[in-house]
């Protein structure tokens, strides 16, 4: 789970405190480039915690990638999966052995429910992008992203609104299964039919919701 306010605190907040000395104690100090993959670890078998940075979670088959996920600050994640990650920007990570945070847990209930949120987090993630991919086209899962990052955000959906996207154009483009091309094409075909607007770079402000949650819904698909 990212360190945010809402929820359980995350495996960050836990070793941020000041008696977590024993926790603390477990985990190293890792720093990722960017376009640097955590395959190329030694150790296979650990849990990391992003402390700065972002990575992206994919699967990889037969020469094709499939992002899953972006994992941000208090993000948490295993080695001991099919799933690969690479540092979209340079990113900190704070790594420890799967087996030494076991041990650890197992008087510690509240690290127990970071870790289960942490992991709980990441697959309501990828269960969302299947569903996007099976079920929407780019603009649908597009408009989806945005009501989400509005959630995200606690902010309402309303015209005038103004929504952060904490992606560009290239890595929602990866998120969302389809090219950098089709991001910004149906992008701009979205603000002239007057769903929003750019604001500044990394935001934009709410226009037309009704016409957002219909894409994001399918509905003009289905009445197409």
């Amino acid at each position: 789970m990212s360190a945010h306010s809402h929820g359980p605190p995350s495996i960050l907040d836990l070793l941020e405190r000041p008696e977590a000395g024993t926790l603390q104690a477990a985990f190293r100090a890792v720093t990722f480039q960017r376009g640097q993959r955590l395959s190329n670890l030694e150790d296979t078998d650990s849990i990391f915690i992003v402390r700065t940075g972002r990575l992206r979670a994919f699967l990889l088959a037969f020469d094709r990638e499939l992002s899953l996920a972006y994992l941000h600050r208090g993000d948490m994640f295993s080695t001991h999966t099919r799933v690969q990650m690479e540092a979209s920007e340079v990113t900190h990570l704070l790594m420890a052995r799967r087996s030494a945070i076991e041990r650890i847990s197992a008087d510690h209930p509240a690290l127990q429910h970071a870790l289960i949120h942490g992991l709980a987090r990441i697959l309501g993630q990828t269960i969302t992008l299947l569903e996007d991919l099976a079920f929407h086209h780019a603009r649908g899962r597009i408009a989806r992203y945005i009501l989400r990052s509005a959630a995200h955000a606690g902010i309402g959906i309303e015209g005038g609104q103004v929504v952060p996207l904490s992606l560009g154009m290239e890595d929602m483009a990866a998120l969302l299964g389809t090219t950098r091309q089709t991001v910004s094409t149906e992008f701009n075909a979205m603000i002239r039919e007057g769903a929003f607007s750019r604001e500044r770079r990394g935001y934009l402000r709410l226009g037309n919701v009704a016409l957002l949650k219909n894409w994001a819904s399918g509905e003009e698909t289905r009445l197409a």
